[in-house]
């Protein structure tokens, strides 16, 4: 009896044998539910970076400016359409050829330097035969198949450079009528002022001589009163053409003075120099046999000149030599007219 019930005590029930599988397959569960989450999040992360990827490649390929990414070998991968309109060719033969196939040394340079960033002025020339310029950016990046890389971007200053040259050209223009008498087109007495100065010192500096030759259309009143101002306007244009005719080297300047009045800077001149200077200035303007009828001295137009030279010294000023040059024209004109007279 006692046998029996002790066999009874571990006699299993039918409820203790379905103990064991239904915790494992509670465990199964919990595992094929973890899976399916798992699974499922790694479903989503991959969806979410394929619509990165496509989000990314719309914004690269809608981008105003063209673009490159290029791999560290000089591969091109990738390219968007501004690019390829700029190469002026199709993604085949872009994507897959060497950025030196495509691209100038200077880009080719800029796209495998070392720098994480650069930015560099570029000048090219687009499919139409337009010169356009261009800031070329690099930025160091890593490629889709995980290989490091360049990515190359093209900003269009183009407008912003042609402003520029244009604004320079306009300030040069400026600067030309600033120094050019305008109904001659040779320096004015400004011009003429400012190089003296800068003349003198120099030649202070290096005891050098300088010479000034001032002169003076012979009764140029009665010319315009004889023939009008429209004529003596051309008179003016083609005496200075003449004079500037006469000067010995680029370093001389003839200046409109004031009126009928011109004179010469002549830098390392001394005085016979300056006097030759102005005896052909003188012939010049003789030989263009312009009618002057109204002239006491001659029946064609002339000039009477002054020439003044000196070695500058701390004694001096620009303003005598030019005062010695007004001293002696004024005394070709009390002797007769057409003549040179040079300083006492």
């Amino acid at each position: 009896m006692n046998v029996l019930r002790l066999a009874m005590t571990y006699t299993p029930s039918s409820k203790d044998k379905h103990v064991e599988p239904a915790r494992q397959c509670d465990e199964l569960r919990d595992q094929v539910r973890a899976l399916e989450e798992y699974i499922e999040r790694v479903n989503t992360e991959i969806l979410q970076a394929q619509m990165s990827n496509m989000e990314l490649e719309q914004i690269f390929s809608a981008c105003l400016d063209p673009m490159l990414v290029i791999r560290d070998d000089g591969v091109v991968v990738r390219a968007n359409r501004k690019m390829l309109e700029l190469l002026n060719k199709p993604l085949e033969q872009v994507v897959g050829a060497n950025c030196c196939d495509l691209l100038t040394k200077k880009e080719c340079h800029l796209a495998s330097t070392t720098q994480k960033t650069s930015q560099t002025d570029i000048d090219l020339v687009d499919s139409d035969g337009n010169s356009v310029s261009f800031i070329m950016t690099t930025s160091k990046l890593i490629t889709l198949d995980g290989s490091e890389g360049t990515l190359a971007q093209y900003k269009d200053i183009t407008e912003r450079k042609n402003a520029a040259r244009a604004l320079a050209q306009a300030h040069a223009a400026m600067e030309h009528l600033a120094r050019t008498d305008g109904l001659t087109q040779i320096p004015n007495r400004r011009t003429f002022d400012k190089s003296l100065q800068l003349q003198w010192h120099s030649h202070l500096e290096q005891q050098n001589c300088l010479a000034i030759i001032l002169c003076d259309i012979d009764f140029f009143k009665k010319y315009n009163d004889t023939y009008g101002h429209q004529a003596g306007d051309t008179c003016l244009v083609k005496v200075a053409a003449a004079l500037q005719r006469a000067l010995p080297n680029d370093e001389a300047m003839v200046a409109r003075y004031g009126g009928e009045e011109f004179i010469f800077l002549l830098p390392d001149t001394n005085r016979d120099a300056a006097l030759t200077c102005a005896e052909k200035a003188r012939a010049n303007v003789e030989q263009l046999g312009i009618e002057h009828s109204a002239s006491d001295v001659s029946s064609v137009v002339t000039l009477s000149l002054g020439v003044a030279s000196a070695i500058p010294t701390s004694t001096t000023t620009a303003a005598a030599l030019l005062k010695a040059a007004d001293d002696a024209l004024y005394r070709a004109k009390e002797n007769g007219r057409n003549r040179v007279i040079a300083a006492e």
